[in-house]
């Protein structure tokens, strides 16, 4: 499940890239930044997803629809966004493709993903749950309640999150800078922030009590930008690894990627609905 050559590698970031994106912004700043997330995502994917699957991708403008349709072959495909207009939406919508005339359908709902969701219970069999639980501002426990409930005895979960705790977050600490991935507020006063970051040890224990099996969990880093960056950064691990030898363990040396990426799998219903690591009082 885990070997990624680098010819998958390469056929996802040319599928993310099929479709004829209007907003150049949105790719250069986007889909740029976050390819090679997308890679190691559908590389862990690919050994349990089917194309008989019902799939949901949830907080997403349907940048993974290609790699769900060329490279899984699934037909059936939901994503969601933020409310617009304070009003519940469905539709049907299409990517296109410039080059080849491809055409990617999905079905586009719209609503608060800390409100109930639009869905029966037991409907998809893969929930791709990526770069969003930062972005919730209240109740996350309440979000991963729901994901339960809308799957399948036995579905899949995919989840990736920035990890607060990584070493590129301690290299932004010794230069004096904020530790998130994305510490910034928006000009137009958009809500699309990253409000809370979480350690690997915060998502892990998430994960189970909202009553999944991890079937792989690890932090990997996505988001190094120069060789300064990428040796600082390498050296800040070795560093904790020494820390973590020499303390016995008390400081934590593993688990310091900048990414937490999840595979779990649906085993029973949420276990804790407000956990004391996470909710106060």
């Amino acid at each position: 499940m885990l070997a990624q050559t680098n010819s998958f590698k390469q056929k996802v970031k040319k599928s993310i890239y099929a479709p004829e994106y209007t907003d150049k912004r949105y790719v250069e700043e986007y889909l740029n930044f976050h390819k090679e997330r997308f890679a190691r995502t559908a590389n862990l994917i690919k050994g349990v997803i089917k194309p008989t699957d019902k799939v949901v991708d949830l907080g997403t403008y349907g940048c993974l629809v290609p790699v769900f349709k060329d490279i899984f072959g699934l037909t059936d495909i939901t994503c969601t966004l933020d409310l617009q207009e304070n009003a519940l939406s469905h539709e049907s919508t299409i990517l296109h493709s410039a080059s080849k005339g491809e055409q990617y359908p999905f079905i586009r709902d719209r609503f608060n993903l800390e409100s109930p969701f639009p869905y029966p219970n037991d409907t998809f069999d893969i929930v791709a749950f990526t770069e969003v639980l930062e972005h919730l501002t209240v109740d996350p426990m309440y979000t991963l309640s729901e994901i339960n409930r809308i799957s399948k005895s036995g579905a899949h979960l995919v989840l990736s999150t920035p990890n607060c705790a990584s070493s590129l977050s301690f290299y932004k600490i010794l230069r004096g800078q904020n530790p998130f991935i994305f510490p910034h507020f928006i000009k137009d006063r958009s809500t699309d922030r990253h409000n809370r970051e979480y350690t690997f040890k915060e998502v892990k224990s998430m994960i189970e009590t909202a009553g999944y099996k991890i079937l792989y969990i690890k932090a990997i880093n996505v988001y190094y930008t120069t060789w300064k960056k990428q040796a600082a950064v390498s050296l800040i691990e070795i560093c904790l690894m020494l820390l973590s030898f020499l303390t016995f363990g008390i400081i934590q040396g593993k688990n310091r990627g900048d990414t937490i990426l999840v595979l779990a799998r649906k085993q029973s219903a949420m276990k804790e609905r407000h956990p004391d690591f996470l909710y106060y009082p």
